[in-house]
């Protein structure tokens, strides 16, 4: 038994990550806003902190001890600075929820030109060690951490390297799906498009993309918290899938046929599929495979997600509270 701090965990895969850590018999602490209700009750330690508010996360975690720190709402460098400067070295280890887009060329706004990545990107590929991060910028003026997604995980992944005092492993994850709780509708817009005979609009030749389910992604969370694995791995499934898989899944869950059109220049279409790429743009997960952790195969688990989201609602979490 161990004792974890989430930072987050009230929604989405951080909720499944919870439930998944208790399940293991691990004593939890949420560390959160406490605006969102929660189905935990008394299994779990409640801690009141803004993460974006200086000094709130020190002043809610002072004199506390973690085996592991699993880290849901760390989007900027001063995000990462607040964690190493609250948990010092009383935390085993601190592991932050990263993303695919840390990958993403069009988001460099930083330093230029964007590293060059393989079709589906390698973690070597991006040394957050040797990446810039800047705590003066307007991370959280409004509208500007929506419109530097990327740029202010990479910078929370490079401030977070240099600054902890403890190990740190970073969890880059894919685009996460799951049957309930997806704040990012991207499956469901597939199924409202479908199932209303609207057509579903994606690039030319879309490419491929990466994807990971809630529960594995939560349990992969679960895993590092209790690993000596360090540095950043890309979580995801060992395959890649396009917008005709999605809707392909969509199909066998409906009994609707879905209408596919493919343009050259889609960008602002109100149909356009958030799966659909304009090149293959996925992140290979090698790496997790040789640390012991495998991922299931989209083909193995997107039909029974499509299915499960098909058959009920799904509710709209607030998007920066995983």
């Amino acid at each position: 038994m161990s004792d974890i701090c989430v930072i987050g965990g009230t929604r989405f895969f951080g909720k499944v990550l919870v439930q998944r850590l208790l399940g293991d018999g691990h004593r939890v602490t949420l560390v959160n806003r406490g605006q969102t209700p929660d189905p935990f009750g008394d299994a779990v330690r409640r801690l009141r902190a803004d993460v974006h508010v200086p000094g709130e996360l020190a002043a809610a975690v002072a004199g506390e001890r973690f085996d592991a720190v699993i880290h849901q709402m760390c989007y900027t460098p001063n995000a990462a600075v607040e964690a190493c400067e609250a948990f010092g070295e009383r935390a085993g280890k601190i592991i932050m929820t990263s993303t695919i887009e840390v990958y993403n060329k069009d988001t460099f706004r930083w330093r230029f030109p964007a590293p060059e990545f393989s079709t589906r990107a390698r973690e070597e590929e991006l040394d957050p060690a040797d990446y810039d991060f800047d705590t003066t910028l307007p991370w959280y003026a409004d509208g500007y951490l929506d419109a530097h997604y990327g740029e202010g995980k990479r910078q929370a992944e490079a401030a977070l390297t240099r600054c902890a005092k403890v190990p740190v492993l970073l969890a880059r994850v894919a685009h996460v799906l799951a049957a309930q709780g997806d704040f990012t509708g991207r499956l469901q817009f597939h199924l409202d498009r479908v199932t209303a005979g609207q057509p579903v609009v994606a690039h030319a030749a879309p490419g491929r993309t990466s994807l990971v389910q809630a529960e594995e992604a939560a349990g992969f969370l679960a895993w590092a918290a209790q690993s000596d694995a360090t540095g950043a791995v890309n979580v995801a499934s060992p395959d890649t899938a396009d917008v005709y898989d999605v809707c392909a899944a969509v199909e066998s869950a409906t009994g609707f046929t879905a209408d596919v059109i493919e343009k050259e220049d889609p960008a602002g279409d109100p149909g356009l599929s958030p799966f659909s790429c304009p090149a293959d743009f996925g992140m290979a997960n090698d790496r997790a495979a040789a640390l012991g952790y495998r991922f299931t195969p989209i083909a193995q688990w997107l039909p029974a997600v499509a299915r499960a989201a098909a058959a009920g609602p799904t509710d709209t979490p607030h998007p920066k509270e995983q």
